[in-house]
């Protein structure tokens, strides 16, 4: 244990926190500062130095934490919090986000920071004129790539409180802990070109409730969301309809058209959907991929993409996949009705496109549509066209499908697809309308040998993007500089240069996007140049022999992942993570 590590509690020495990584001096000068909290708060919960708040752990209340909670206390917050029971509640989430960078344990998902430490992960602290800094002591610093992005340091009620059991969908957790090892992370909002509201948004509970309330705290607490620009305070909802879960109405105008959305719902025009409700907004919003954790590869062959540099090729022997749900109702399709009365539900799930498609092409030579099958990696990765398309809400076969090598063919009218427009699909795929639902076969045949090939070379650029390798681990030899984090930020970066630019002409005013979005070659489409140090994002490739993420990955749920992610496997210092590319 640090010296530094020690603070005078109550007039005793408490070994009240963990060791740290850092310069000692600077640790024992944090640890020994004065703090803004009640000493109650050191010995229970976390004081936020900055605002002189105390955030306590789940199970304590009170302006210092000083009170443990009753029972009928506790079970109301836990059923608030959607724990099913107080057992599960007590128990919490094993993690915490970046592992409370070791400058405080982790409680159930809650750190309690080391004295003079506060923060979702113990990364923040003041220097000696009172400015927050991140992971004082070490060297790290904000990256000179933009944007920057700031993140508020909300109530745990808000963020850590919350059941992380029921978070189906990790996209925000990755992302969140992946900023700090990234070095995107400013503290000095003066300086920060978004600000993020780490709060879990998945379904409309989480907006009617969380964010509304967040929304306030943040309005009275600080005064960036009134005085900065539309667009630059940031969501990520990985809902089914994005932003659409926050349904027209007028208390909820502000949350709709004040924000950044990023979700993995483009809605942008339901003139022929009316049943589903506008959910993107063009050149603010950005629609993003669908993350797939470790375990979740094998089951689509992305273990062995044949995107990948030491991949064997495979014969390619279908023109046109998909399996899955067809109707709605999740019935088989009667093959002897035409649509739209081949499913009781036609029309609302998929908008009808994996209805209509079954009606005209599921006995075609060559095509095969319906229900899921054995050794669907094996079927993915030897069709030359997959569809890739919405069911109930959002999908996620355009990433499952180009990292196993197979093109996209999106059909939706007034949906885009993750990071489109921004990403022109059809320099890797094919865009079609509903109505050419009945030529498909047509369409496909029209595409030559010569074309066919650029698009496969454009569909290794486009894995990078789809994938988030920074986080989870590389799948086709990739160093992360082009992944979905790093894609992100890069659009939104954009999005704040040029800001009267519609996206789908971003790469014609910005060469350095155009460039990013290439993967360093000069035209999307082009075989990209050899990536330098590669080696230091690590592989959950079965291609791979060496440099596997497993060991690391291991250690983590599949919730949250790594400290850092992936490419801070073996950093347990998240400010020496790899930055190959700032």
């Amino acid at each position: 244990m640090m010296a530094g590590c020690y603070a005078l509690l109550l007039g005793t020495f408490i070994a009240a926190c963990h060791a740290a990584f850092g310069d000692p001096e600077v640790l024992h000068k944090i640890a020994t500062r004065p703090s803004k909290c009640g000493p109650e708060c050191q010995l229970h919960g976390t004081c936020n130095e900055e605002l002189g708040r105390c955030d306590c752990p789940r199970q304590r209340q009170g302006e210092n934490c000083e009170q443990a909670m009753s029972e009928e206390e506790f079970r109301a917050r836990c059923s608030r919090m959607e724990f099913r029971d107080v057992a599960e509640c007590e128990k919490g989430y094993p993690d915490c986000f970046n592992s409370c960078n070791d400058r405080g344990t982790c409680e159930n998902g809650f750190c309690k920071c080391n004295p003079g430490h506060y923060g979702i992960d113990c990364s923040l602290s003041l220097d000696d004129q009172g400015r927050p800094q991140i992971l004082q002591g070490t060297s790290y610093t904000t990256r000179a790539k933009r944007p920057w992005i700031y993140v508020y340091d909300l109530p745990p009620r808000f963020t850590t409180w919350r059941n992380k059991n029921r978070m189906d969908r990790p996209t925000f957790f990755y992302f969140l802990q992946r900023l700090l090892g990234s070095g995107a992370l400013t503290a000095d909002p003066e300086k920060a070109d978004f600000f993020l509201l780490p709060i879990k948004l998945r379904n409309p509970q989480d907006i009617f409730g969380n964010l509304l309330r967040a929304l306030s705290y943040i309005k009275s607490t600080w005064p960036y969301f009134e005085s900065t620009q539309k667009g630059s305070h940031v969501v990520m909802h990985t809902g089914d309809w994005g932003k659409m879960e926050a349904r027209p109405a007028k208390h909820l105008n502000e949350v709709r058209r004040n924000l950044t959305w990023l979700t993995h719902w483009g809605i942008y025009n339901n003139s022929q959907k009316p049943h589903w409700l506008v959910a993107h907004t063009p050149g603010r919003d950005v629609v993003i991929p669908v993350i797939t954790p470790m375990g979740r590869t094998p089951v689509f062959g992305h273990d062995k993409s044949p995107l990948h540099p030491r991949a064997t090729v495979p014969v390619k022997d279908k023109i046109f996949f998909h399996a899955g749900r067809i109707c709605g109702e999740s019935s088989p399709p009667n093959t002897t009705l035409p649509w739209p009365h081949n499913c009781k539900d036609a029309t609302r799930y998929s908008g009808g496109v994996r209805q209509r498609i079954h009606s005209h092409h599921h006995n075609r030579t060559g095509f095969y549509i319906g229900k899921h099958i054995p050794q669907y990696a094996v079927h993915l990765r030897t069709s030359k066209w997959c569809l890739s398309t919405q069911g109930g809400g959002h999908g996620n076969r355009q990433v499952i499908g180009t990292l196993a090598g197979c093109n996209p063919v999106s059909i939706g009218d007034g949906i885009y697809e993750p990071f489109e427009p921004e990403m022109d699909y059809s320099e890797i795929g094919i865009k079609l309308r509903d109505d050419d639902i009945p030529v498909l076969h047509e369409k496909l045949a029209a595409v030559g040998d010569e074309e066919y090939a650029r698009k496969q070379v454009a569909l290794k650029c486009a894995g990078h993007h789809l994938h988030y390798g920074s986080m989870v681990g590389g799948v086709t030899g990739e160093s992360g500089k082009y992944d979905g984090f790093e894609t992100i930020l890069e659009i939104l970066r954009v999005h704040k240069d040029h800001p009267e630019t519609p996206p789908q002409d971003f790469s014609k005013v910005d060469s350095d996007f155009k460039k990013f979005m290439a993967c360093g070659a000069e035209e999307f489409g082009e075989l990209p140049p050899p990536e330098p140090n590669s080696v230091a994002l690590c592989s959950i490739s079965a291609i791979d022999t060496k440099n596997k993420c497993s060991p690391c990955l291991r250690l983590y749920g599949n919730t949250m992942g790594p400290p850092g992610g992936a490419v801070c496997c073996g950093h347990l210092n998240l400010a020496t993570c790899p930055r190959n590319w700032d």
